[in-house]
């Protein structure tokens, strides 16, 4: 249990200054990790014995101990913060970055490689093929990652829905409040991981619907929640993660998805038919020399 998780648990029981850090914590949890307990009790105007109380009424024996782990706890947030200080603390000219990005995507796809087997490569093609229903669930980079794949089941399968900019997490439960084990959730989530994403798994899961889970390793907590896992390297030195592998992973997915699928080219076709008035057709010899 996080230390927010803990004050919410224990908030209905707090009165008076002791609700009042309380606040104080939930509304700038950051700021309280930098400050002392002087400083922390004086912003609200309240007693270090006050700051003292609340930190042993959510279950630590000093203060100190509170703010160390309150620190802790935005560890991972704030490390794509330091990689970047790192990194742009180097000199280096814009062509060596952006060699070096890509030669990361490179290592990242290898790494994604080693990462896969054939096992489980069939259990998540069979997963998306059996299933009645599929909602693919990402939030911010994972949303991109999400109408990619939605994009490509759609051409494949009816009934495929994602996030729509409008939704949010309530609007996915609407969604998911209908399905059941014969249908499928796709979550998406990469580091940082968004806390909705991985929510609306484990409400998938407790309503005995399968996940499958496209994240970066098996100490995601999506790999938890997910009946099949497919991971893909996110490395990234001057970002908090890199999509690439992520994107090339999915493409791959829905080849094979493809490939399984007896309508695919029948349904390939069709769409092209109805979309070609928004497509831009060029003459048969453009491009050539005259």
């Amino acid at each position: 249990m996080t230390i927010l998780e803990r004050i919410r648990q224990r908030y209905p029981t707090m009165t008076g200054a002791l609700r009042a850090f309380a606040d104080l914590v939930l509304a700038e949890p950051v700021n309280v990790a930098r400050m002392s307990s002087h400083a922390a009790a004086k912003t609200i105007g309240v007693s270090v014995a006050t700051a003292n109380r609340f930190a042993r009424a959510i279950g630590f024996e000093t203060y100190p101990t509170f703010r160390a782990n309150l620190i802790q706890s935005f560890a991972s947030a704030y490390e794509p913060v330091k990689r970047l200080e790192r990194e742009i603390s180097k000199a280096s000219t814009s062509y060596e970055i952006v060699v070096s990005c890509l030669r990361e995507d490179i290592a990242n796809l290898e790494q994604t490689i080693a990462m896969f087997d054939e096992m489980t490569c069939r259990q998540a093609v069979e997963l998306i093929i059996a299933a009645n229903r599929i909602f693919v669930v990402g939030f911010d980079n994972g949303a991109a990652l999400a109408q990619v794949l939605a994009n490509g089941l759609l051409q494949l399968k009816d009934n495929v829905a994602r996030v729509s900019n409008g939704d949010g997490g309530l609007g996915v439960v609407r969604h998911l409040s209908r399905f059941d084990a014969s249908d499928l959730v796709i979550a998406i989530a990469f580091p940082r991981y968004i806390k909705d994403t991985i929510s609306l798994a484990a409400l998938a899961k407790s309503r005995e619907i399968p996940v499958l889970a496209i994240t970066d390793t098996h100490h995601s907590p999506l790999a938890a929640l997910a009946q099949v896992s497919l991971y893909a390297c996110s490395e990234r030195h001057f970002a908090s993660v890199s999509n690439a592998a992520a994107l090339s992973l999915i493409e791959s997915l829905l080849a094979a998805v493809s490939h399984r699928t007896p309508a695919s080219v029948q349904r390939a076709e069709t769409f092209t038919s109805c979309a070609l008035p928004w497509i831009e057709v060029g003459r048969a010899d453009a491009g050539q020399k005259q």
